[in-house]
């Protein structure tokens, strides 16, 4: 493909053209000889020659001759110069109509001449031109359509590194907690298991056990200083059989095993349960009561002191109170 003609080349085909010192035949024999030397047709140069040609036929020899000096005195640059230089070649005697007519012919052979879908049409390239723009293939590439714009994918945000942290110290927290919860729980069945294998043992004070001098309980008296403690009552009285005796009555209803009050004003042992009423020797005498409370051993300790031994009781029904180890006389103490 031959290379297309730049600015430089057009201007000097121009200054070529001006040199020439014959009439308006000579002008067209040259430039009938040079046209083989020019860039082929269809090109900026090839169109601009043609121009030149068809207006340097009508102008006369003395325009011919003012063309060299037009020339030398100011070069054209720009693509509006050169444009200005074609119409003063084409004047003189002639005039504008000489050009117009010329131009018709030129444009349509250009046409003819341009390969399809490689150059515009010498009226879009004129305008052009005249607008200081593009020339040759560039118009072409100017006027082809945009491509449209690649669409980029957007890619999914990432999780942020904090993000991720947070969710890993979740799962660190839920998973230690689960281990917590099964450590306690095996720690509870083997505790139970452990106490499991001991025997359940109550833990009560001993059975015998000492509660002072027999001087410490006057006749006529019950004494209540051992009944929340111990559970007896210690009586000194002689309304039993005429004798003076102390001993202990264990306090408890022998109805359903409630704990009767000692009623001081009323000299009688009362259960608040149903009712139950006793003397001071311990016989029942009111409410569901079956039988008399019983008594506990007791005895004179080798210190003097009287004893109490739980472990032992003793039944006013089965004749038991007459045992010696139910009871101390007071008469020998």
């Amino acid at each position: 493909m031959a290379k297309k003609p730049n600015k430089d080349d057009i201007l000097s085909k121009i200054r070529k053209q001006g040199s020439g010192t014959s009439g308006g035949d000579a002008s067209a024999a040259d430039a009938a000889a040079e046209k083989p030397k020019a860039a082929p047709a269809g090109g900026p140069a090839d169109i601009m020659a043609k121009i030149r040609a068809q207006g340097a036929s009508g102008s006369s020899s003395g325009a011919a001759e003012e063309k060299p000096a037009a020339a030398k005195k100011a070069a054209p640059k720009s693509p509006a110069d050169i444009m200005a230089a074609i119409r003063s070649q084409g004047g003189g005697d002639a005039g504008a109509s000489a050009a117009k007519s010329a131009d018709a012919p030129v444009k349509k052979a250009a046409a003819a001449a341009a390969p399809a879908g490689d150059l515009p049409p010498v009226d879009e390239m004129l305008r052009q031109m005249k607008a200081g723009k593009v020339s040759g293939g560039e118009a072409a590439v100017a006027a082809a359509p945009a491509k449209p714009a690649l669409k980029v994918p957007v890619r999914p945000a990432k999780k942020s590194a904090a993000a991720g942290a947070s969710t890993r110290r979740g799962f660190v927290s839920w998973f230690a907690a689960a281990w917590v919860l099964l450590t306690v729980t095996s720690a509870t069945w083997v505790l139970g298991l452990a106490r499991f294998m001991f025997p359940n043992v109550i833990v009560e004070p001993p059975s015998q056990f000492k509660i002072g001098s027999p001087s410490d309980y006057p006749l006529g008296t019950v004494s209540t200083k051992w009944t929340a403690a111990r559970g007896i009552w210690v009586v000194h009285t002689d309304q039993y059989k005429g004798k003076s005796l102390i001993y202990a009555l264990a306090s408890v209803c022998t109805h359903l095993g409630c704990t009767p009050s000692w009623l001081e004003g009323e000299q009688k042992f009362k259960c608040p349960c149903h009712g139950s009423g006793f003397y001071m020797t311990g016989i029942n005498f009111e409410g569901p009561a079956p039988r008399p409370l019983e008594r506990v051993g007791l005895a004179v300790a080798p210190d003097g002191m009287l004893e109490v031994d739980k472990s032992v009781k003793f039944q006013e029904e089965k004749g038991q109170w007459e045992d010696a180890k139910s009871f101390v006389d007071a008469s020998l103490v």
